[in-house]
Parts: C-alpha cells; structure tokens; sequence
C-alpha cells in the first residue's frame, strides 16, 4: 500500500511538473505569483520555485492526507524547501529522511516508509 501511496504521489507530481512545462514563459515571467506557497524559510534565499512547491504541496495532500491534515499549504512547501536544502548540502539519505519524519508528522508521526517516499518527491524537485 505504501509503495502504491508512493508511486501515486510520483506519478502525481510528475505530471503536474509537465503541465507546467507546458504553459506560456511570456505570461508566467511577466506577473509572478504571489497566491503559490513560498518556499521560503526565515527570509533564506528561495531554494525551489513556487510551481514546484505547488505541485509539491498538491502531491502531499494527495498521497499523504494523515501527515497534511492541519498543515497550511505553506508549512508543507517548506517540507520541500528544508529538505532541498539538505540534499543540496550533501547529507546523507538517512539523515535527511530522519528529518522529514520530524517536519512532516503533526496530528499523525510520519513512518519511515512516508518519509521515504516525501524524500524521493522532494528529490525530483530540488
């Protein structure tokens, strides 16, 4: 079930990553949004784009609706945002999943498994 969960949020961000390749770069660059989820974490440098965060944030819901409940669309964006940062700054797969357990467990503690699967999400879009 777990690896069906991961495979669906998968499928779900990459899609969504297409959808947006698809769109009109004139329309988007000229007028940003400011209605996405920020990426942003105490005013550090923006480490992913506002579309991925979106996709990112309508993947998490989707395959993990225990971990997003009571979660603000920001909060899970910056899910992303800390762990791109961790994968960025070369720690290992072990670390960064430990850490993903703690930011991502509210109402309900992540598993492993969960964790794990945000982490290979998070991957594809730093």
């Amino acid at each position: 079930m777990i690896r069906t969960t991961a495979a669906l949020a998968a499928s779900a961000t990459l899609f969504a990553l297409l959808l947006t390749g698809c769109g009109d770069d004139k329309a988007s660059s000229a007028t940003p949004s400011s209605s996405a989820p920020a990426a942003q974490s105490n005013g550090d440098a923006q480490v992913v784009d506002n579309v991925k965060a979106g996709a990112f944030v309508v993947s998490f819901r989707g395959a993990f609706p225990k971990l997003a409940d009571g979660k603000d669309d920001t909060k899970i964006a910056t899910i992303l945002s800390d762990t791109c940062k961790e994968i960025k700054a070369n720690k290992s797969e072990d670390d960064v999943v430990k850490s993903i357990v703690k930011r991502s467990s509210g109402k309900v503690e992540a598993t492993p498994e969960e964790a794990k699967a945000v982490y290979q999400m998070a991957k594809m879009m730093c």
